[in-house]
């Protein structure tokens, strides 16, 4: 009976055994908690970098959509433009600018086109699309 009473004694003596077997310590939580805390602090600035990076593509998405539409307006409407450097905004995007240099090429009937799309002026060669035009135009009667 001795033997007995012992044993219950000296398990009811160490509380740690008899109550924290099945869970974890104050300490551990805490550590597990930081852990989790710093990863997540490491995703929200992935997340950040990815909705800049999307914001990016879709402007740059944008203005390469409004080069090819300026270049069709330039083929249909001007057919042959003027050789030198012009710059405009775009009626229907606000804050994209167009910068367009034309130059003669050696073959007379065809101009090179330089033409850039800027949303934001700290990257000025965001969009750029070099182009060859031909001139369509009805031959001069009076010059043949």
């Amino acid at each position: 009976m001795s033997n007995r009473a012992i044993s219950i004694s000296a398990r009811v003596a160490d509380p740690r055994r008899a109550a924290g077997a099945a869970g974890f310590t104050l300490i551990e939580v805490i550590v597990a908690l930081t852990i989790v805390a710093i990863a997540f602090v490491g995703l929200l600035g992935l997340h950040n970098r990815n909705i800049a990076m999307i914001a990016r593509d879709q402007d740059l998405t944008r203005a390469t959509l409004l080069a090819r539409q300026f270049i069709t307006e330039m083929e249909v409407v001007e057919q042959w433009p003027e050789t030198g450097t012009t710059r405009g905004e775009f009626a229907n995007a606000p804050g994209f600018i167009w910068e367009r240099d034309v130059e003669d090429t050696d073959i007379a009937t065809v101009r090179r086109v330089h033409l850039r799309v800027i949303w934001d002026e700290r990257q000025t060669n965001a969009c750029e699309l070099l182009y060859f035009i031909r001139d369509r135009r009805e031959p001069d009667p009076n010059q043949i």
